[in-house]
């Protein structure tokens, strides 16, 4: 019997902006779907973003998107599953927060609304082409119910204030790094792993039948639940640590390396 869904984080794992989403890659893919394998994406992007990368690579199987509190299908948009963060979340979060002093972001149905704007989130806007609303307290949006709060700083901050949320609220909220400046706070029932689980109890799938690919602090709880676990060379020493084996890097289609060798055993696959 062989792994059964193979699970791909986008950004440092199978495109860059310096090494776009390659040929190889693409054949590597079409080769494991014919064979009855299922591959998805399981990335902290925007749906509207990730399904680029799906539409490419003529990924048919529900993906992942918002750092794992969304499962929606590729072709049609439906939202399939989802966990938002509920009003109280939000508040205690933002309570946290107060004292930092950084950008936050909040995620809602494809918008971004803010407390005001400023030129970090400004240029945020203009690199992404989304909507974004300045509501003066996030607090005043938080019945929404928003997908996510994306929090911005220098790295160092970013990494004291993970250990400091993490610490404050340990299982009541889902934190995480998805870049050295982004912190992630999302409903505690959210992450790739998470959604995941979710997914491959749809499709009738063990998560020892699975792969997760991944290179960055987001991709930690994804590797530790996969049945196989592959970093890219180069991703962060967290992710590094829980991997089962390292892929050659990006720029060597590292990915597709694995793919191409495990089809070659015969490991992918009814």
């Amino acid at each position: 019997m062989g792994y059964k869904l193979i699970a791909l984080d986008i950004d440092g794992t199978i495109r860059s902006t310096e090494y776009p989403l390659s040929p190889r890659t693409r054949r590597a893919i079409a080769e494991v779907r014919a064979n009855g394998v299922h591959v998805t994406l399981a990335t902290g992007r925007m749906f509207e973003s990730a399904v680029v990368s799906s539409s490419e690579l003529s990924i048919e199987t529900p993906i992942v998107s918002y750092q794992g509190a969304q499962v929606s299908d590729p072709t049609t948009g439906e939202v399939l599953w989802q966990v938002t963060l509920t009003p109280r979340m939000t508040f205690d979060a933002l309570d946290a927060l107060e004292e930092w002093g950084l950008d936050v972001m909040a995620y809602h149905g494809g918008d971004v609304y803010v407390a005001e704007s400023s030129p970090w989130i400004e240029g945020y806007i203009e690199r992404n082409d989304v909507v974004v609303h300045s509501v003066g307290d996030l607090r005043n949006a938080a019945h929404l119910g928003f997908t996510r709060l994306v929090v911005v700083g220098g790295d160092d901050a970013i990494r004291d204030l993970e250990t400091s949320l993490i610490g404050r609220f340990d299982s009541t909220l889902h934190v995480t790094r998805s870049l050295p400046h982004f912190c992630e706070i999302l409903n505690p029932h959210g992450g790739k792993h998470k959604a995941l689980g979710w997914l491959c109890g749809q499709l009738g799938i063990r998560p020892d039948e699975t792969i997760a690919f991944g290179n960055g602090y987001n991709d930690v709880h994804m590797l530790s639940w996969a049945g196989l676990a592959v970093a890219i060379d180069g991703a962060v020493d967290e992710t590094l640590a829980v991997a089962d084996r390292v892929a050659p890097p990006i720029e060597q289609d590292g990915a597709a390396q694995v793919i191409e060798e495990l089809l070659r055993k015969g490991l992918l696959g009814p």
